[in-house]
């Protein structure tokens, strides 16, 4: 069975639909009971007291449940009280001549009560194509470029912008994927993606070139590129200046002329991820306004040393770049930078001094290495480079087996870094050889002097081949942790204790594979311990994964008098 939705008839007559079901508005009184639902009002006698004017701005929703639903969260932001209600329901928007005839006022309504940052947010999600998963950490970064996130007295400009981002899902304007347990993956439903669309279609072009004549493409403020499989040459407009904020493409391009960089001197946001690009010119040090550049997934091989004139960027993303394998010196002079991505990107030679960047606070793929002092290139960075960087927020470091106990003065590198909420360790996983007694003398002490902060939320293990994990990885030390990942950690023969963990949501385990059993030790409850068996194993997980473990035997919930020892002592 092929199941095929639509609005337009149309759609229907050309595929040849013989017999189309068509789905009933809800009625007045299932409308009203979505409402109130979606409100969470609890008490039946606010529920009856409101039915009557409920009924009717249901009723102004068309029976629409996306109506319905954003109108809720509209409401639930008010007193609840009838003459507040009457409001709402005589306010003008439900009644919009301009408003093209399939989105109805209240979708209006949901976007019109909202305050003015969070309108610039809402809107801005128009710059990905039509049905596209959005990421949140990819829109929290383009609100921090575009200057829309308000600043807050020791608050990073991020969390404030993720604030505003589960904001939108709170009213129903974005639809979170629930696939994705800390929803960081969500959509935009097409009809509200009109409304951003109509609201801004004066300053923003979705589609390609060709039609842009020269008046148009002065006026506009953002453009997403779809379909466009050239190389982009944006047209000539005569003496008339481009101020063009926002650059995105549908991830098609081959590539972009040299005059791109030449003529889009406003640029703020200019994303070529995933397209064909394989250089850059020298040309791009002329964005000075330039806030963010992505390059995530091109085929670039070099950035040139033009790029540290970008002294207002914030933002560098060179995920899988699969051909770049070095940093420009210049990098340490973008003072500005409070992202750098290079996961899965082999780089291995990095200019000293990336500690100097002190709002760095996003560092993903930190490539672990060093070099004598008298060079300014080395194959990564040493732990010390990490020591000044206080704002950091998310850290994600790689080839960690690199990395030597004394290499930093601090004992204890992470657990004063107050915004911290992610961190990834990784090692290199080894194939050719064991591991020497040293080598894994060695990691295990590197990993134990990494205790993050006690308000970390999201902590990822991969190819850890110790034999014991940290003794940090436990509950004291983790309180606020949500997402607990574990892969191919190997030669560790017993789990952590994580199952006292208060807010542990979400756990993974793959690849242990040298474990052959699991006691109560991972779940905190072992004989002496003050937790013991009163205690609720993972009192709030929602998910546990474990999988790829080939020689695990059985769970067994009496502890052995060698385990019970070494758990005491964590």
């Amino acid at each position: 069975i092929i199941l095929i939705t639509t609005r337009q008839d149309i759609v229907a007559r050309e595929i040849g639909v013989e017999e189309a079901h068509r789905v009933d508005l809800m009625s007045p009184a299932v409308g009203w009971e979505l409402l109130w639902k979606s409100m969470n009002i609890q008490d039946e006698k606010e529920v009856q007291n409101l039915r009557d004017i409920g009924i009717e701005i249901v009723q102004k929703c068309g029976g629409l449940p996306l109506a319905i639903k954003v109108t809720a969260r509209v409401l639930a932001s008010k007193d609840k009280t009838e003459n507040k209600w009457k409001r709402i329901l005589a306010k003008n928007v439900w009644s919009m001549a301009k408003l093209p005839k399939e989105i109805s006022g209240a979708l209006y309504l949901s976007y019109d009560d909202l305050p003015l940052h969070l309108k610039q947010c809402f809107l801005y999600c128009i710059v990905f194509p039509e049905d596209w998963t959005l990421k949140r950490d990819e829109l929290i970064m383009m609100w921090v470029a575009e200057g829309f996130v308000e600043v807050h007295k020791d608050q990073l400009l991020e969390d404030t912008a993720e604030e505003y981002y589960y904001e939108l899902i709170i009213r129903n304007l974005l639809q979170p994927v629930y696939t994705y347990f800390d929803q960081s993956r969500c959509k935009m439903h097409d009809l509200l993606r009109q409304l951003a669309c109509y609201l801004s279609r004066e300053e923003c072009h979705i589609g390609d070139l060709k039609p842009l004549v020269d008046n148009t493409i002065c006026k506009l403020r953002r453009m997403l590129v779809v379909g466009e499989k050239d190389t982009v040459v944006i047209p000539f407009t005569g003496k008339e200046e481009i101020k063009l904020r926002t650059f995105t493409t549908d991830h098609q391009l081959q590539g972009v002329d040299n005059t791109f960089f030449m003529r889009l001197t406003h640029l703020r946001v200019l994303d070529l991820s995933d397209s064909l690009v394989q250089t850059i010119p020298d040309y791009i040090g002329n964005l000075i306004h330039l806030r963010m550049f992505d390059l995530d997934g091109t085929n670039i091989s070099c950035l040139p040393e033009s790029i540290g004139s970008l002294q207002n960027l914030l933002i560098l993303n060179l995920k899988r770049c699969k051909y770049l394998h070095f940093l420009p010196l210049a990098t340490t002079q973008l003072y500005n930078l409070r992202r750098l991505g290079l996961a899965d990107t082999p780089i291995n030679q990095v200019p000293k001094g990336i500690g100097r960047l002190k709002f760095l606070n996003d560092l993903e793929g930190f490539p672990i290495g060093g070099g004598s002092d008298n060079t300014k290139m080395q194959d990564g960075w040493n732990l010390e480079e990490l020591a000044h960087l206080s704002q950091l927020r998310c850290l994600d470091m790689i080839k960690l087996e690199r990395a030597t106990p004394c290499s930093s003065r601090d004992p204890f590198l992470l657990t004063e870094k107050k915004h911290l909420k992610v961190l990834n360790l990784h090692c290199t996983e080894q194939t050719d050889e064991a591991y020497s007694e040293e080598g894994i003398s060695n990691v295990e002490k590197i990993f134990e002097k990494l205790a993050p902060p006690h308000n970390l939320e999201d902590l990822v293990i991969g190819n850890f081949f110790g034999c014991r994990f940290p003794t940090w990885l436990g509950t004291n030390h983790l309180p606020s942790v949500k997402y607990v990942v574990l892969i191919d950690c190997k030669s560790c023969v017993h789990l952590p204790p994580i199952g006292q963990l208060p807010n542990l949501k979400y756990l993974k385990i793959n690849g242990a594979s040298a474990i052959t059993k699991i006691g109560p030790e991972f779940v905190g409850c072992w004989e002496g311990n003050l937790r013991s068996t009163e205690a609720v194993a993972f009192p709030k997980l929602e998910a546990l994964v474990i999988e790829d473990m080939p020689n695990w035997e059985e769970w067994c919930q009496n502890p052995e008098p060698e385990m019970e020892k070494q758990s005491s002592d964590l």
